[in-house]
């Protein structure tokens, strides 16, 4: 007996409410980190800071504030990763940049601070532009919620932890030892079992994903 057009809205009002009830940490998290950014330009701009570091702001802003929709609007999950290891893949991945920034720190040079901060910028945009892409298929744990083959993913396969590569790690420069081999090592390994973890899934879920995997990259084309 097939359901009602009512009962499949209901259904699917509950299966909504109960995704966005799992996603209200995150939420709450990404929305009091744009909040921080806002404050953080408004400081920068009473102070007379310089035009970069108000464009890095802007820029990690637009970034979490990218998130927040998405995190809305997704599609449902059309299947999960079991088990505690997607879990604690994806849970890193979300805390590595607050790890970052709690971690006693290191003087650096004037021409380095600098360089990292470029890196860095450089790897919030990316993670903009893959955000974009990746639109209501996005997840912070291994879900499949629809495949994106187009955009930074016609080529790489996870460019969007590429690009937070280059944010952890050009912040973790800064750090002092032996934190930033500490964080590097463990944003690695959360990060490839992340992407090990999608990528089983997905294959699961989508016939098409083995072939795509055969001609696209995971992270860099020609490398890996």
């Amino acid at each position: 007996m097939q359901k009602s057009p009512v009962s499949k809205m209901n259904s699917w009002t509950k299966e909504k409410l109960f995704d966005l009830a799992t996603a209200a940490p995150l939420i709450l998290w990404f929305s009091l980190a744009a909040v921080g950014c806002l404050f953080r330009i408004i400081e920068i701009l009473e102070t007379g800071g310089d035009t970069f570091a108000v464009i890095s702001q802007l820029a990690n802003l637009s970034f979490f504030a990218l998130v927040v929709s998405v995190l809305f609007l997704r599609r449902l999950p059309i299947r999960k990763a079991d088990g505690i290891g997607p879990k604690f893949a994806g849970f890193v991945g979300c805390i590595a940049p607050l790890m970052v920034l709690a971690l006693p720190r290191k003087v650096v040079s004037f021409p380095l601070g600098h360089l990292l901060s470029a890196v860095s910028f450089i790897g919030i945009v990316a993670s903009i532009y893959a955000v974009f892409w990746l639109g209501r298929s996005f997840s912070i744990l291994p879900q499949a919620r629809g495949l994106v083959t187009d955009g930074p993913y016609r080529h790489v396969r996870h460019p969007l932890y590429l690009a937070e590569f280059l944010v952890i790690f050009s912040r973790a420069a800064e750090l002092a030892p032996p934190w930033p081999i500490v964080v590097v090592t463990l944003v690695l390994v959360a990060q490839i079992l992340r992407m090990q973890f999608e990528e089983r899934l997905l294959c699961e879920t989508y016939p098409a994903y083995r072939e795509y995997m055969r001609r696209t990259a995971r992270l860099v084309p020609g490398v890996y």
